[in-house]
């Protein structure tokens, strides 16, 4: 049973807006563009996992949670996948990487070749797996749970794989993921129906959201160098303005009436998590103070402070979208 559903994870969510907010000629353009494009590959591998895991249905209690992040002994700990079984549990690291992938041992590489031929090394997702598994055992312990721990390496679509020697870690395709999961026996039943719930529950109530926010200050980029505007959902030009109580695009003529708290969810994940009236006209470009207050008032944002204090801030349950 499915009990945690992965979401966009908000270091992509911050990309996407930086992404469209940073000027070409910005330094770290380059950077953020492969990072974006790095992000939303893994997201997507991910996704695939998932896709592929919803075929997984055993005649035994289970309990699937996609990523979970930890905290123990003072260190944060991202799992992509969890299976937790009457009898083990299983971590699923999932990768995503276009081309071919050399596996060797002693020690263990994994090898990216690129079209050019040139070689890769990667980050080994065994050695991630095996820290995981560490830090998982020690969390559990911590909850009288002792639990056998396994983990595989998952790659989310079908690379050309030359293992040059086995190693102990299983490494497969997300399709071969339910088929594998099933043939692994329950030879003893050391969690019961209800413990593997309790268990779940446990997990997600200490899940740990990473936030990045704001992205200008985790990226060290200057707020100033971030380009205001309302963009336009048609055209996604910065050519929006308010004019006759609405948004109107100079450039394909578009109108709305919304479309600056696209606007202000960038402002908070890129710049601050507080918004000024004065901060609200400078990043939508409208010049007339009593407009923006009318816009803001609507925006389902709280206001706090008063007078020469005053700014809007997220309702406490809210996050970016």
């Amino acid at each position: 049973m499915l009990y945690k559903k992965r979401k966009m994870p908000n270091k992509l969510k911050g990309l996407i807006s930086l992404d469209k907010r940073l000027p070409n000629d910005h330094e770290k353009r380059h950077y953020i563009s492969e990072e974006l494009y790095n992000r939303k590959a893994g997201y997507g591998g991910e996704q695939q996992y998932d896709k592929c895991m919803t075929e997984f249905k055993p005649a035994y209690p289970h309990a699937i949670l996609h990523d979970v992040c930890l905290k123990q002994d003072g260190v944060y700990f991202q799992m992509d996948s969890i299976l937790i079984t009457p009898a083990f549990i299983a971590i699923s690291e999932v990768k995503n990487i276009a081309g071919k992938i050399i596996i060797t041992s002693n020690p263990t590489q994994f090898i990216r070749v690129l079209p050019s031929g040139e070689r890769k090394v990667l980050k080994s997702p065994i050695v991630e797996l095996e820290r995981k598994q560490f830090f998982l055992f020690n969390w559990l312990k911590q909850r009288s749970i002792t639990l056998p721990i396994t983990g595989v390496v998952v790659f989310a679509y079908n690379n050309e794989l030359v293992i040059e020697q086995i190693p102990e870690t299983k490494i497969l395709f997300a399709y071969e993921a339910p088929s594998y999961f099933r043939t692994l026996p329950i030879n003893k039943d050391s969690l019961t129906n209800k413990d593997i719930q309790n268990l779940a529950f446990e997990l997600i109530k200490n899940h740990q959201e990473y936030t990045p926010f704001p992205m200008a200050i985790t990226t060290n980029i200057q707020p100033a160098k971030i380009k205001p505007g309302v963009i336009c959902p048609q055209c996604t030009q910065f050519s929006m303005i308010w004019e006759m109580k609405k948004w109107t695009c100079l450039h394909c003529k578009h109108t709305g009436i919304h479309e600056h708290k696209a606007a202000i969810e960038d402002w908070f994940i890129l710049i601050n998590n507080k918004l000024t009236n004065r901060e609200f006209r400078y990043f939508t470009q409208i010049e007339d103070r009593n407009v923006a207050r009318r816009l803001l008032a609507k925006s389902d944002l709280v206001l706090q402070g008063n007078r020469n204090t005053a700014y809007y801030a997220r309702k406490k349950d809210q996050s970016p979208t």
